[in-house]
C-alpha cells in the first residue's frame, strides 16, 4: 500500500502512507504522514503520471537473507519493491526497483511496520 501511487490525486508519495496508516505504527505514521510538497511543484516523473492518469502498481517481495533472528515482538525483514505504471495508453515498469528494510512490532496483539529504510 506505501508503494502504491495515484498521481492525479496524490500531491507526493506520502500520501500513501496516510492510506497504509493502519498497518503503521503511530511513530512512523506521524513521521511519515506530513507535507512533502516543494515550492518547485512535483517531479517531472510525477506530474507525467498524474498527466495520464496513471496509477502506480507496487508488487513487494519479502526476503529475509541476513535478517536478525526474530523475536516475540519484532521482525526484520528486506523488501524489493517492483512498480508499474497502469495507464490509458499501456502499462510500463518503473526502474529501477527499490529496495527496503523493514522492522515488524507487535503491539497490542497485531503485527505493525515500525520502521522503513532504504
Amino acid at each position: 500500500m506505501v508503494f502504491t501511487w495515484y498521481p492525479a490525486t496524490d500531491h507526493t508519495q506520502n500520501d500513501a502512507y496516510g492510506r497504509a496508516r493502519h498497518w503503521l505504527t503511530e511513530p512512523l505514521a506521524q513521521r511519515m504522514s506530513v507535507d512533502a510538497r516543494t515550492e518547485r511543484g512535483p517531479s517531472v516523473q510525477w506530474a507525467h503520471w498524474a498527466e495520464q492518469q496513471a496509477k502506480i502498481i507496487a508488487d513487494v517481495s519479502i526476503e529475509c537473507s541476513g535478517c536478525p533472528e526474530d523475536t516475540d515482538t519484532i521482525i526484520h525483514r528486506v523488501a524489493t519493491i517492483k512498480q508499474t505504471a497502469v495507464s490509458d495508453s499501456g502499462t510500463k515498469t518503473v526502474e529501477p526497483d527499490t529496495t527496503v528494510w523493514v522492522t515488524i512490532v507487535r503491539e497490542d496483539g497485531r503485527w505493525l511496520i515500525d520502521e522503513i529504510r532504504y
